[in-house]
């Protein structure tokens, strides 16, 4: 069982700045009894900074949608909501939604909804056992988060994005001047397919920094510039990706809450998902039947393979999310920056002289787009999907657990973005990632005063660990299909009996 010492308020970083300690002691106070009373009335009630924050009336206006809201229902947020907003944002926002003091019951949980049956979020997947002090990991994180906002380390330097915007100008024009003045051979539009594969990994960078809030750190600002950058310029939707991702932040690697990892019929990184599990993301059944049952089977061999059509199913995921998604804010401006892509890729693809030469510039500039997808799914797809203690498992351990760092030679940072450093990116994921390497010791001393492992390797070796355990998974489906024919057989016999 953890460690569970309660933080002192001395060391605590309260996170909520605009709400005065003279309202806070005019708030009544709530017991751990009347907060699970009442989310279980219907109440979406949160803790931030030892406030209980009623969420009922966000809920729809929330710009990283509902879900990542929803998934912290009942449970200390205080670091989530820190490290994903602002201070302004606290400050001028979350007061305004304070309707209780919380409580606490002295025994250092931060989630006490676990044994509840929530209709929007799944109890943690819960295995194995820890000796971690969860209270002191907070506490240090707390500090450490602090210390780089004293020292102006979450400021943007646009001298890094002109860099990259020069090499954006410079793949953009070599697939340009590939099309319009090389000659019409098949190598030629395998060249510029490379280079347009090459271009969309490196925007989707820029996309990401825009998603977090990074450039400017105006919500509105940033987001339609993200708009023009994955919409028009890549064909993929800010929005899906925002809903999508802030929710994988949330509840990082959790079997039935992290979309990131539920791709069934071709992945299962658990064998939870040999059960059939219950998206609340999807808001359906992930079946593990018999098409799940043989690609998972092969999931090691033809991991790569999938990976080729990945961006294609990216494409599907914007349309699925702007026509049908109950959320989706600027649905009609996105609509309308993928046709605007649809009619410059168009164009673009007129000037290629034959269909079997637009076919391959096709196939390759999205098939070779699976390095950004392995690149993605290699920091988490082989980490823990299990908690120890989900009651009492920190922001910062959950995600040191559930994350792996890639490393690289300095100069060919541009190359993984600077997004190399996962772990670091998962635990500020606004700080600007071309300063996460400035961080990673101070992550790694943190880690090792507390005893938890952090887990780095080589973009080669990251690749051979992530098959091993895809391999290793894989390998289980074959017991499974054993016991389930045993079990079908048992139910026939007494059937027949």
């Amino acid at each position: 069982m953890p460690t569970c010492t309660l933080v002192s308020k001395a060391d605590a970083q309260p996170a909520l700045t605009g709400l005065s300690e003279k309202r806070r002691r005019r708030l009544p106070p709530c017991t751990v009894e009347q907060l699970r009373s009442r989310i279980g009335a219907g109440e979406y009630l949160v803790i931030i900074d030892g406030l209980v924050c009623k969420l009922n009336g966000f809920i729809d206006k929330h710009p990283g949608g509902p879900l990542a809201v929803l998934h912290m229902v009942g449970r200390d947020a205080t670091d989530e909501v820190a490290c994903m907003h602002p201070r302004e944002v606290l400050a001028d926002v979350m007061p305004r939604w304070a309707v209780a003091r919380f409580v606490p019951d002295g025994s250092g949980r931060l989630s006490y909804v676990e044994d509840m049956e929530l209709a929007y979020s799944a109890p943690r997947s819960a295995g194995g056992s820890t000796d971690l002090d969860y209270a002191a990991i907070q506490r240090d994180y707390r500090q450490l988060h602090a210390r780089l906002q004293a020292e102006g380390m979450f400021a943007c330097d646009y001298s890094d994005y002109a860099r990259d915007a020069a090499r954006y100008a410079g793949l953009f024009a070599a697939a340009l001047a590939l099309i319009l003045c090389g000659p019409a051979s098949a190598w030629t539009y395998v060249a510029a397919g490379l280079c347009t594969a090459l271009l969309w990994q490196q925007l989707s960078f820029f996309a990401h920094d825009l998603g977090h809030n990074e450039l400017t750190g105006r919500r509105e600002i940033d987001l339609v510039l993200g708009i023009c950058v994955a919409d028009v310029l890549g064909g993929l939707s800010v929005g899906w990706w925002k809903k999508n991702h802030n929710t994988h932040h949330i509840v990082t690697n959790d079997v039935d809450n992290d979309p990131d990892i539920q791709h069934l019929p071709f992945f299962a990184v658990s064998t939870r998902f040999f059960e059939s599990r219950f998206s609340t993301y999807y808001g359906r059944v992930m079946r593990f039947d018999a098409a799940a049952r043989l690609f998972v089977s092969l999931q090691d061999k033809l991991y790569y393979v999938v990976m080729c059509f990945a961006r294609f199913n990216l494409y599907a995921q914007s349309w699925i999310y702007l026509l049908r998604s109950d959320f989706a804010p600027y649905r009609a401006l996105e609509a309308a920056c993928i046709c605007v892509f649809l009619a410059w890729f168009g164009c673009l693809l007129s000037c290629i002289p034959t269909w079997p030469l637009r076919v391959l510039y096709v196939l390759v500039a999205n098939g070779a787009s699976a390095i950004l997808h392995i690149q993605i799914t290699l920091s988490h797809f082989a980490m823990s999907t299990e908690s120890p203690a989900p009651e009492h498992e920190c922001f910062c351990a959950r995600q040191v657990r559930t994350t792996m760092d890639v490393i690289c030679p300095r100069w060919f940072d541009w190359f993984h973005g600077g997004l190399q450093f996962q772990i670091e990116h998962h635990l500020f994921p606004r700080l600007p990632r071309h300063k996460l390497q400035r961080v990673q010791p101070l992550v790694k001393d943190l880690c090792r005063r507390h005893g938890m492992e952090f887990k780095e390797f080589s973009f080669v070796d990251g690749n051979v660990y992530t098959i091993q355990w895809l391999g290793h998974v894989a390998r289980r489906v074959k017991t499974y299909n054993c016991r389930e024919q045993l079990r079908q057989g048992a139910v026939a016999s007494i059937v027949k009996a």
